[in-house]
């Protein structure tokens, strides 16, 4: 019986039944061959990457991944970090990953980082040029929770904005994790970054920031 309401006639498969029926074998396997070909180039169409996008996978100490786009490259990573990105066009902007291991503690992980968000806020005040700390509090990155630091600070000659995350891994990979990424973004005032709250959420590395996963594969 066809769920199809009669006024809208016979449904596609109805109207290609009686042929299939009257092809031979070798014709329904040629047929059969050529949709699954069909299915596979719009599958193919519709999940390729973008122009100028590709993936990084770091396996060690940590493993993530991440996806990039045109105007974003790899470069070599400095003192303690495991990943650097530089923006290719525009002003200064930068993403790294560290590792950050977490103390000992007790109970919910998300509130630990809240207590260490404080020391790093002071090292940050101490070292970091023109640090102004701008806001703070929880943050999730796909389905990672974590801990942000939001911040103006000097690059250069210019003024800038940061947003340092400290992300921990999917509470369905981990439950009481003792290692997180610390993800930091920092990027010059420009009109795609006008304000302290774009960093991040616009330019080149918004991308790679909001793609970032635990774990060597993509889902």
């Amino acid at each position: 019986m066809s769920v199809v309401r009669e006024e809208f006639g016979p449904t596609l498969p109805e109207l290609l039944a009686p042929r299939v029926r009257r092809m031979s074998p070798a014709a329904r396997v040629g047929a059969g061959a050529l949709a699954l070909a069909v299915v596979v180039v719009l599958a193919w169409l519709v999940l390729r990457p973008a122009p100028g996008q590709g993936g990084i996978v770091v396996r060690k100490p940590i493993g993530f991944n991440l996806v990039t786009t045109a105007g974003v490259e790899r470069v070599a990573p400095r003192n303690g970090e495991i990943l650097r990105l530089r923006a290719t066009t525009g002003g200064p902007q930068t993403l790294t990953v560290r590792r950050l291991a977490i103390p000992s503690y007790h109970g919910d992980a998300t509130a630990e980082l809240t207590f260490m968000a404080s020391g790093l806020i002071d090292e940050m005040q101490a070292h970091v040029p023109g640090f102004v700390l701008r806001s703070e509090g929880r943050a999730r990155i796909n389905t990672s929770p974590g801990y942000q630091i939001v911040y103006q600070v000097q690059i250069g000659t210019h003024t800038g904005y940061g947003r340092r995350t400290l992300l921990l891994p999917d509470p369905g990979i981990e439950a009481h994790p003792r290692v997180a990424a610390d993800i930091d973004v920092r990027s010059a005032r420009s009109p795609a970054i006008p304000n302290v709250d774009a960093v991040g959420n616009n330019g080149v590395l918004k991308t790679p920031l909001r793609s970032f996963r635990f774990g060597t594969a993509r889902p």
